[in-house]
């Protein structure tokens, strides 16, 4: 049964629906939900599990895909422009795939339709395990997760979800069942159709995600498909080059869809 997913719009004209990642919220894209709302009716959504949408035992992509529907019945959408980041971009993929006549375009950053062993499971082990009764700082928190999470811009990312309650501290994150779905989450399902809509991949060029050996499977699934590289971009491609990020999306966005 779907969720009733948050969301945040702003902005006037073709709706473009906004997917964040695994760990993410809608607050990670809100510096770029104002220059995008310029020329399109943005929303920026919380997939379940996360930011302020309800938690749910189970994840899967077909799940989480009929969640972004039942958002764009809700707000009487009959077609959407849908864009994700990692994990929201095989959302983004599963909804155009299983709902293509609702699909005007698909963007997908940094993600392919295949398996990936991220490791992320460390990341859930370090979070559960905090000590949420005693934890009295971010400074704390951030002292905890160090350990396991050595980077500093990932720990940063990662304690965006920790939310203050009174004395004590809270995950807006559903830890245990991200951490019951993440080898789900980590793969694609296996699936025999195909969206012959305008589909635009966008890789990080310093990162590993999205690499020339997965066209094949992109292709099967997405034959218009169109690769990109953002070369000076990690991962996280959306924080790490805004502005080019919001150039894709707007170049995208005037691409003829199905119907024009």
């Amino acid at each position: 049964m779907p969720v009733a997913l948050a969301h945040e719009t702003l902005g006037s004209g073709e709706p473009l629906f906004i997917l964040h990642g695994l760990f993410g919220s809608k607050r990670n894209w809100m510096s770029l939900v104002r220059p995008l709302a310029e020329f399109a009716r943005v929303v920026a959504v919380d997939l379940r599990n996360h930011g302020d949408s309800p938690h749910a035992a189970t994840m899967s992509y077909s799940e989480m895909a009929e969640d972004v529907l039942a958002l764009a019945d809700q707000l009487g959408f009959d077609a959407v422009n849908i864009a994700g980041h990692s994990m929201g971009g095989k959302v983004a993929m599963m909804f155009a795939l299983e709902h293509a006549r609702r699909a005007r375009r698909l963007m997908v950053l940094d993600v392919a339709p295949v398996r990936y062993h991220s490791g992320f499971d460390r990341f859930i082990t370090a979070m559960r395990s905090m000590p949420l009764a005693t934890i009295r700082s971010r400074h704390d928190a951030e002292a905890h997760l160090e350990a396991a999470v050595r980077d500093t811009a990932t720990r940063q990312f990662l304690l965006h979800n920790l939310v203050r309650e009174g004395e004590t501290f809270r995950w807006r994150l559903n830890l245990e069942a991200l951490d019951h779905n993440l080898a789900e989450l980590g793969g694609f399902p296996d699936i025999d159709r195909s969206y012959a809509g305008p589909a635009r991949f966008v890789a990080g060029g310093r990162a590993d995600f999205l690499r020339p050996e997965h066209e094949p499977a992109i292709r099967r699934l997405f034959p218009a498909a169109e690769l990109r590289t953002i070369p000076d971009a990690g991962h996280w491609l959306h924080a790490e080059q805004p502005a080019e990020v919001v150039r894709q999306l707007r170049e995208w966005l005037e691409l003829p869809h199905r119907g024009d």
